[in-house]
């Protein structure tokens, strides 16, 4: 859910909070908070209300015209704006159809022959695959299910609440989520409070059809070696 913590974290900035804090708050590293919020500037007064010295300093060295982190933040937007641009603002189902083939091939569940999963921790992938499960593969509402795989000692019901708006499937459903802590996470920070989200469902014809989308796109790769 980095999108929703960076939302939250310049939230926070904005009202004068120290960076230590934020982190905290969040559950971030202090680098990656640090990323979000610099070109965030704060007032002499927010300055003020600061207790650490340190936090103090480098709130005034980013409000200065010439500082590196600004500038070249400046030029990352820039850069970031203009390739955004680049991409159509309103999809057509040819370009929906080939990014919704290309990330199922990438990220999607490809060992059944009759059951998709997608799952992602990014809520906008999940809205996008949405989209293509609803518009190019034509799949019924009455046969997606959702799942959300979570740590045990966080929300669970608010993740479940969460990727139900996000996903528009309803909460009823939902398969039963699942509690647990992988090796990888032991001894981490939450960073990811909502927990990772699929979709699923049993569909023998889209399940091949996506396959057999899937086999045309690499039949691009074939191409153009």
């Amino acid at each position: 859910m980095k999108s929703e913590e960076r939302k939250l974290a310049r939230s926070l900035r904005s009202k004068g909070w120290s960076l230590r804090s934020i982190a905290s708050k969040v559950k971030c590293s202090k680098g990656a908070v640090s990323r979000w919020i610099s070109d965030i500037q704060l007032t002499d007064q927010q300055i003020n209300k600061l207790k650490n010295n340190q936090d103090k300093g480098r709130a005034k060295a980013a409000r200065h015209p010439n500082c590196s982190r600004a500038k070249w933040e400046k030029i990352r937007n820039q850069i970031r704006n203009e390739a955004e641009k680049d991409i159509p603002k309103n999809n057509s189902n040819t370009l929906l159809h080939i990014v919704g083939t290309a990330l199922y091939w990438a990220e999607g569940y490809n060992a059944s022959r009759n059951e998709i999963i997608f799952a992602n921790t990014d809520p906008r992938m999940i809205k996008l695959m949405m989209l293509f499960f609803r518009k190019i593969c034509k799949v019924p509402e009455s046969k997606f299910r959702g799942k959300v795989c979570i740590h045990p000692h966080l929300n669970v019901k608010a993740a479940e609440r969460y990727w139900s708006n996000i996903s528009k499937i309803p909460l009823k459903q939902f398969n039963k989520s699942h509690l647990a802590v992988s090796r990888a996470s032991k001894g981490k920070r939450d960073t990811l409070p909502m927990g990772t989200f699929s979709i699923r469902m049993g569909d023998v014809y889209t399940c091949s059809r996506i396959k057999g989308w899937i086999n045309g796109l690499s039949n691009w790769t074939l191409v153009g070696g």
